[in-house]
């Protein structure tokens, strides 16, 4: 792992950072280390000829706070090694990096907007998560957000972007020119309308996939309010391939957060677009609370991809807990990838006193491949101890069982994992 053509960029992007976290005025940096020790009973996530295997792990990351007033830059990198002493597979190395970096160039009439996601996915996302289906990918995007103000209750926002995607085994690299228009009309305090307008121009390095054009128009809605505030779009979206016919459709999503105290909230998204597979990672690196990447596989095929995801959060004393809960329907141009999915998880953090805390966590999720019926169930049960030994010293010990089984017999297996590790950080 670790040698994807893009991790230059992500590199570059990496010590562009720290450079200019340097020479801003005002600058945040909270580095970290770990050291861990993982064993497993089934390195390999096979269903005979199970071998257990020892994982030896160290980390070195950094949270990255940068600038005020006009410029600001967040971003958290990490570096990670892990060795497997009974060699069930070699070294991995895996780079990660999120990084969001703006720049307001004119106050309210024209800002810069740079982001940079270098993330591990799998090749085939229904087989065992393990080394040997694992690809790092890189997201890239850059471009301005041009403002008019049209009257005091009317404004226009034009937003060009150039998109780059890059995966380090799978042919879809590509590069995106987007261009998006909204006009919106203030029609209370609390509620604006308006109207979306956008065109996206997808090109793939490898001329052996076919080029497309997205083109949407949408009505927009918002409300904000004090302890509720929602969002809808809904129109239509044409896609014109360079080879083949034209795909059409009405699209759109609704959004709703509701705080139900100040310490807990519950979200709820609702979608249907005809998109791609790198729009869909671009979407979920930023806002992973619109659709947990993991359960589509990665393609150049135009695609519907349909959600509903429901999130619950509650950050108090002494309980805090997530709940989460989403039903996927993907259906892929011409590809045979068509499928299913519902998943659900929930965590639970309790502190039993003030440097000891403990956790349980479980998630249980169903894929249907309505092409060919294969159903997966993935089941998984954690718990976890947490001990914290100085203001920036934490100890942590993970238990977690994995099961999954195929009503085709392509992957039937069982995993118990044991994580005992100690992490020096600024921002624990």
């Amino acid at each position: 792992m670790y040698r994807i053509r893009p991790n230059h960029c992500a590199l570059a992007v990496f010590a562009g950072i720290i450079f200019i976290s340097h020479i801003a005025i005002a600058v945040e940096i909270k580095p970290s280390a770990s050291l861990a020790m993982q064993y497993t009973d089934n390195a390999r996530k096979t269903s005979d000829n199970e071998a257990s295997d020892l994982l030896m792990i160290t980390s070195i990351g950094a949270g990255i706070d940068a600038g005020s007033g006009p410029f600001q830059l967040e971003a958290d990198t990490s570096l990670k090694h892990t060795n497997y002493i009974h060699d069930s597979f070699g070294d991995q190395q895996y780079f990660n990096l999120k990084a969001s970096a703006g720049w307001e160039m004119l106050k309210e009439r024209l800002d810069w907007k740079l982001q940079n996601f270098f993330t591990q996915q799998s090749i085939d996302s229904l087989n065992p998560n393990t080394p040997d289906n694992t690809q790092d990918s890189n997201v890239f995007t850059f471009g301005p957000n041009i403002y008019y103000r049209i009257s005091g209750l009317q404004s226009l926002t034009i937003s060009p972007q150039y998109r780059k995607f890059s995966y380090e085994i799978q042919n879809t690299d590509n590069q995106q020119n987007a261009l998006d228009a909204h006009w919106n009309y203030q029609l209370f305090r609390t509620m604006s309308v308006g109207v979306r307008g956008g065109t996206n121009k997808v090109d793939y390095d490898d001329t052996q996939n076919i080029d497309n054009t997205f083109k949407n128009i949408h009505l927009t809605l918002s409300v904000k309010r004090a302890d509720y505030n929602y969002s809808a779009d809904i129109g239509t979206t044409r896609v014109q391939p360079d080879a083949g016919d034209n795909v059409h459709g009405i699209t759109g999503n609704l959004r709703w957060l509701f705080n139900i105290t100040g310490a807990s909230s519950l979200r709820a998204y609702l979608a249907s677009d005809l998109t791609d597979a790198s729009n869909n990672l671009l979407n979920s690196s930023i806002n992973p609370d619109e659709g947990d990447f993991s359960n589509e596989q990665i393609s150049p095929e135009i695609m519907r991809n349909s959600i509903f995801r429901l999130t619950y959060r509650k950050d108090d004393a002494p309980l805090s807990s997530s709940l989460w809960l989403e039903l996927r329907e993907q259906d892929y141009e011409l590809a045979l990838l068509d499928r299913e999915v519902q998943a659900t998880g929930i965590e639970f953090n309790y502190p039993l006193t003030a440097t000891l805390a403990t956790g349980i966590n479980a998630s249980y999720s169903r894929s249907e491949l309505t092409d060919t019926g294969r159903i997966d169930n993935q089941r998984s049960l954690g718990s976890n101890i947490n001990v914290r030994f100085s203001r920036r010293l934490l100890g942590t010990v993970n238990l977690k069982y994995y099961d999954t089984d195929s009503s085709l017999n392509v992957m039937n297996y069982s995993e118990m994992t044991v994580f005992v590790g100690l992490v020096y950080g600024y921002n624990l």
